[in-house]
């Protein structure tokens, strides 16, 4: 009986780590998960939160589908759920995005109107300025992000895109990382040739991938691919991940300058090779990981031929080693 309440508080515990609403159905995720921490479910979760990541609302959704034995109504719930809290938070970042752009407007009004402090405030606004355009751009991003994921768990949740066979037979999600896959990108990447704002594409490729797979199997490469994805989310919060190809990763940047783009990417770049990965079974260190990128500016061009000049850059470079950013 003890055991059973210290699994029944772990899996609270859980929750509230994760800000999951602890619904029955979410409890008794949990619940599982805690129970067997190895199992399939407890894979899986280990991947989503590597690097301390939380889980999402959709995450979250997506395993009560996949492991709960339930009904459907629980699935179904479940993601009722994840589109009720998607929506109250775009909700939240658009009212985000009015204040944040209103204060911006009393701020140059004031410096308008003090002419005489120019010389001296001049920088402090400057500043802020840009701090606020980076803000806004980030907002855009999550606020682009998030209407995507609202229309899509709605569209599941009413059934208009089929069954679960359909999902599995042409997914827009790719099941091991929760990117877009080539398909889901297909339309956010069209779009690109009719939209006359500046965009940077940022390709990622994992160096050796096809190494690390003969040396210590695919599941360690899977899981190396995985600390990858989470350093990427933790890196470009709020910007949608695209996995074009097995270790090929996309993101779009939108007003955002590229220099702002290349320094992120390096941030990323830096922090992959800066962990320690080692095999679970025997602790032992599989040796530093690294990546290569391709940062390049488009303006009204589609993003599948800004990918192709992406590939280009680095594939002319292939040979001088990883942990480069070309473009």
């Amino acid at each position: 009986m003890k055991a059973a309440f210290e699994r029944a508080r772990a899996a609270l515990d859980f929750l509230e780590r994760h800000q999951i609403d602890p619904s029955p159905v979410h409890f008794d995720l949990a619940l599982r998960y805690r129970t067997d921490p190895g199992g399939a479910l407890g894979r899986q979760i280990a991947v989503l939160t590597d690097g301390g990541l939380r889980l999402t609302s959709e995450q979250v959704a997506g395993l009560v589908e996949r492991h709960l034995d339930g009904d459907a109504d629980a699935s179904i719930g479940a993601r009722a759920l994840a589109v009720s809290e998607q929506s109250a938070q775009l909700s939240t970042l658009a009212s985000d995005a009015h204040d944040l752009t209103a204060a911006l407007g009393r701020d140059v009004g004031d410096f308008a109107a003090d002419r005489a402090g120019w010389p001296d405030t001049a920088d402090i606004f400057s500043s802020r300025l840009t701090q606020a355009e980076r803000d806004l751009a980030d907002m855009r991003g999550e606020i682009s992000a998030l209407r995507q994921r609202v229309a899509a768990a709605r569209d599941d949740a009413d059934g208009s895109h089929g069954g679960a066979s359909d999902r599995l037979a042409d997914p827009v999600i790719d099941t091991m990382t929760d990117a877009l896959t080539r398909r889901g990108a297909e339309a956010m990447l069209a779009q690109l040739a009719d939209d006359d704002r500046g965009v940077a594409l940022v390709l990622i490729q994992l160096d050796d991938l096809i190494a690390i797979n003969d040396r210590y199997g695919q599941s360690v490469g899977n899981n190396v691919l995985s600390a990858l994805v989470s350093t990427l989310r933790q890196t470009f919060a709020g910007q949608e991940l695209i996995r074009w190809s097995g270790n090929e990763f996309v993101i779009v940047v939108r007003d955002t300058a590229v220099s702002v783009v290349r320094d992120r990417v390096r941030e990323a770049l830096d922090a992959l090779s800066a962990r320690r990965l080692r095999l679970r079974d025997s602790g032992e260190f599989i040796g530093t990981v690294t990546a290569s990128a391709a940062v390049l500016a488009g303006r009204a061009e589609s993003g599948v031929t800004l990918l192709g000049r992406a590939r280009q850059c680095l594939a002319e470079t292939a040979d001088l080693g990883g942990n480069r950013i070309e473009g």
